[in-house]
C-alpha cells in the first residue's frame, strides 16, 4: 500500500467510509421499537445478510479480479468457466426435487462440478485460455437452455425458481460460521499467491522460464476463482455483474498492482453488494427488489462514467 498516491488514499477512506456507512444502515434503518423484535431482526436477519454480502461481493470481485489478469480481457467474469449455469441448474433440481430444501447447497455444488468438467476438458496438458473461454461459453449456453427448459414445463414452480436465482440473502441452510471460516481459509490462500499474479500479468516469455510454467499457475487460478465463485453462490445465488465491474473500476482507481487490487476489490465488491441490499429491502418498501436487479442498476451506471472518463483500460493496461 506504500505505493499508493494521496489521492489514491483518499479514495480508499471514502470507499471505507461508504462501507461502514453502508454496514450501520443494513444493521439499523427502519428497527420496530420492541427491544426483542430488535434482537431478533438483528441477529436472524441484518447480521447473516451482512456477512453474506460481504463474503459475496468480495469472492466475486477478488475473483474477476483473478481472471481479467490471466486473461488479460476487461470482459472476463468470474462465471466465465460455466460457474453461472452449473449453480443455475443445482439450485433449480434442488426447488423441483426437494421443495428449495438446501438449494444454496446445491447451487455451490453444482458451481464446483462445472468448473471442474470446463477445466478438465480445457486440458492439462495443451491448455490455453482461449480454449477455456470458448468452452465455458459452450458449457454455459447448454446448461442455461436446460435450466430455460425446466422453468417452462414447471409453471407451478417457475417464479420461485426465477426468483431464486437472481440471487438473495434469504437462504437459511447456511452455517454463518461455516460461511465465515471457509471465506477466511480461502481468502489467506488467494493472498498467498498474489505475488504470482503480479509475475503472471507481465509477459509470460520474460516472467517464466517455460509456457507450461505459466499455465500452471494459470490454472492454479482458475481454481481459486471458482472456489470464490462457488462461495459467493453458496451466500447469495447467482449475481451477475460484480465480478466484472469491480475488478475493473478498482484497475481505473489503483492501477495494475494486484497487491492494491485485493484489498481494493474486497472494498469495491462487498460495498456494491451491501448498497444494493439495502436498497434492495428499502427502494420499494415492503416490496422486496431481486437483489440481481438492484446490483445492475446501482453498478453499471458508474460502471460507465468511469469507462468513459478512464477508458485508458482498454489499452494493454492488464
Amino acid at each position: 500500500m506504500g505505493n499508493l498516491k494521496k489521492g489514491q488514499v483518499l479514495i480508499f477512506l471514502i470507499l471505507i467510509s461508504v462501507f461502514i456507512l453502508s454496514v450501520c444502515l443494513s444493521l439499523f434503518f427502519r428497527l420496530p421499537n420492541n427491544v426483542d423484535d430488535i434482537k431478533i431482526i438483528l441477529m436472524l436477519i441484518r447480521l447473516p445478510a451482512i456477512l453474506k454480502a460481504i463474503v459475496a461481493g468480495a469472492s466475486l470481485a477478488v475473483a474477476g479480479m483473478f481472471l481479467q489478469t490471466i486473461s488479460k480481457n476487461p470482459l472476463a467474469d468470474p462465471y466465465l468457466v460455466g460457474l453461472s449455469s452449473g449453480a443455475g441448474l443445482g439450485i433449480s433440481l434442488s426447488i423441483l426435487l426437494f421443495n428449495s430444501v438446501n438449494y444454496s447447497l446445491f447451487g455451490f455444488f453444482g458451481a464446483l462440478i462445472s468448473a471442474v468438467l470446463v477445466i478438465a476438458l480445457s486440458g492439462f496438458s495443451k491448455f490455453s485460455i482461449t480454449k477455456l473461454i470458448l468452452i465455458g461459453l459452450s458449457f454455459n449456453l447448454f446448461v442455461s437452455s436446460l435450466i430455460a427448459c425446466l422453468i417452462l414445463i414447471n409453471p407451478t414452480k417457475s417464479y420461485a425458481m426465477t426468483l431464486i436465482l437472481t440471487g438473495g440473502f434469504n437462504s437459511a441452510d447456511i452455517s454463518n460460521r461455516l460461511l465465515l471460516l471457509l471465506f477466511v481459509i480461502v481468502m489467506i490462500i488467494c493472498a498467498l499467491f498474489i505475488p504470482k499474479l503480479n509475475v503472471l500479468r507481465l509477459d509470460t516469455g520474460l516472467a517464466f522460464k517455460t509456457g507450461k510454467e505459466a499455465d500452471r499457475i494459470s490454472i492454479i487460478f482458475i481454481i481459486l476463482a471458482s472456489l470464490l465463485t462457488s462461495l459467493s453462490v453458496f451466500s447469495a445465488g447467482i449475481l451477475g455483474f460484480v465480478g466484472i465491474i469491480c475488478p475493473v473500476f478498482s484497475r481505473l482507481l489503483f492501477g495494475a498492482d494486484c497487491r492494491v487490487l485485493f484489498f481494493a476489490n474486497i472494498l469495491c465488491g462487498s460495498t456494491l453488494l451491501l448498497v444494493s441490499n439495502f436498497l434492495s429491502n428499502n427502494l420499494l418498501f415492503p416490496v422486496q427488489i431481486p437483489l440481481g436487479v438492484v446490483v445492475s442498476i446501482v453498478g453499471v451506471p458508474f460502471f460507465v462514467y468511469f469507462l468513459l472518463k478512464k477508458g485508458g483500460i482498454f489499452k494493454g493496461n492488464f
